[in-house]
């Protein structure tokens, strides 16, 4: 189900990128820097005291057959935010599946609007520019958010993935958000299997796949999503 790693919540500016130690790899650096911007929004929602925090906007939810999972599809103040669900069972409220779905060039934008004038772009904006003619429009991530008794949360990566989710569509994020409605009720609707837990059906999901079939379902029998893992093997975000 991927590798585990503890998140401690310190604060930390959403535009601050690791551009001085050129000698890890980049996709490394790529991993850190995604996984601490979603780190400030889940710092925001799914801790304790959010009493001074903005209150969680929630556009919809949706109840599974047997009225046991919900998915939640909630707003995300990010660069790039285009779609974010949580989903989570009533007998385990403190293990929630996160689906987050982003527009790759809403985030370049952003990055280009907040570096500073004369700095070189960071590994991670680099890594955002297409370097190849296949056009890939959104990042689509699925991890477990496990919170502790101890008040510490456990991110569990399941994957995160690029591919082209707005085919000819003219609206940029439209045909995306109704793909992934589409898979998360596909997911939520799951018929159970004696013997297999919950979240051991959720991580073998076939993500992918559901995601491939339902985009030619919507942008048309023909499209190609170029599906491209890009994070694997990550390591532990800073304590």
């Amino acid at each position: 189900m991927g590798a585990a790693y503890l998140v401690s919540f310190k604060s930390m500016e959403v535009y601050r990128l690791n551009t001085v130690s050129k000698a890890e790899p980049v996709k490394q650096d790529n991993l850190l820097t995604w996984f601490r911007w979603l780190k400030r929004w889940v710092r925001q929602i799914f801790t304790k005291g959010r009493t001074k925090q903005k209150p969680l906007k929630v556009i919809e939810r949706t109840e599974s057959h047997d009225e046991l999972t919900s998915l939640v599809f909630v707003e995300r103040d990010a660069p790039g935010a285009v779609g974010t669900w949580y989903m989570f069972r009533r007998d385990n409220p403190r293990v929630n599946l996160l689906i987050t779905l982003d527009n790759l060039a809403a985030i370049r934008l952003a990055l280009r609007h907040h570096r500073p004038q004369g700095m070189e772009m960071s590994n991670f904006e680099r890594s955002l520019v297409h370097q190849d003619p296949i056009i890939r429009t959104h990042r689509i991530s699925i991890q477990w958010i496990v919170k502790l008794r101890s008040s510490r949360t456990v991110f569990n990566l399941i994957g995160t993935w690029d591919a082209d989710l707005q085919g000819d569509s003219f609206d940029p994020n439209s045909k995306a958000i109704t793909i992934f409605r589409l898979i998360g009720r596909e997911a939520l609707n799951l018929p159970p299997i004696p013997g297999v837990q919950w979240r051991a059906r959720m991580a073998h999901f076939p993500w992918t796949d559901s995601m491939e079939s339902y985009a030619r379902a919507v942008l048309g029998e023909y499209h190609k999503s170029h599906i491209k893992k890009v994070l694997t093997n990550p390591m532990p975000v800073s304590k």
